[in-house]
């Protein structure tokens, strides 16, 4: 099985992404998938583990160490990405960099490799991009460009308190894209 940590967005920001999803898709056909998790923010990309018991140890510790914090949603942004042999796009909400978002990314790569031995995903690591999915890869890019020069002026600047982190599980035997479940949801901070 693979499983992932993820702040969760708050109530406005959720409904306000999750109508751009559905907007986007209503027009566009870009199906709707990606909304089958609720709107968040990666703090660590899908990692094989074979138990999840230890690693909900491993989240309490580390929500327990946080306090809630503020994420800057900066705009829309396309990323192109090959999906089942198909070149299409991926629209997310990027996330302004903070270096406490980065040293957390950091800290829970490296904790959980000491806890739990190879955690490796791709993208992890200094180069990963901090955002909020809004619509995932089943048009051609021409089509996620158009739909970006449409829908590029909605929903910039916002910004929300994560108050809660999400782990989300994926059975290996299951579709990639559809199996994703918010298996554990712990407040920041109650924990210290």
């Amino acid at each position: 099985m693979k499983a992932t940590f993820a702040f969760l967005a708050d109530t406005e920001t959720h409904n306000l992404v999750r109508k751009l999803s559905w907007d986007i898709h209503k027009k566009y056909c870009t199906g709707i998938n990606i909304c089958l998790l609720p709107p968040h923010v990666s703090i660590k990309q899908p990692f094989a583990i074979s138990s999840l018991e230890p690693l909900e140890g491993y989240m309490a510790e580390l929500a327990g160490s946080m306090d809630p914090f503020t994420i800057h949603l900066t705009g829309l942004k396309l990323v192109e990405a090959t999906m089942d042999g198909l070149n299409t796009g991926v629209l997310w909400l990027n996330v302004q960099e903070m270096e406490s978002l980065r040293q957390l990314h950091d800290r829970v790569n490296r904790e959980l490799t000491l806890h739990f031995g190879d955690v490796s995903a791709a993208f992890d690591g200094p180069e990963y991009n901090f955002h909020m999915t809004v619509a995932l890869g089943t048009q051609p890019i021409d089509m996620y460009s158009r739909i970006h020069a449409e829908f590029a002026d909605r929903l910039n600047g916002l910004r929300y308190i994560a108050r809660e982190i999400a782990m989300f599980v994926h059975d290996d035997h299951e579709d990639v894209n559809t199996s994703y479940v918010v298996y554990k949801i712990l407040p920041l901070g109650v924990h210290k």
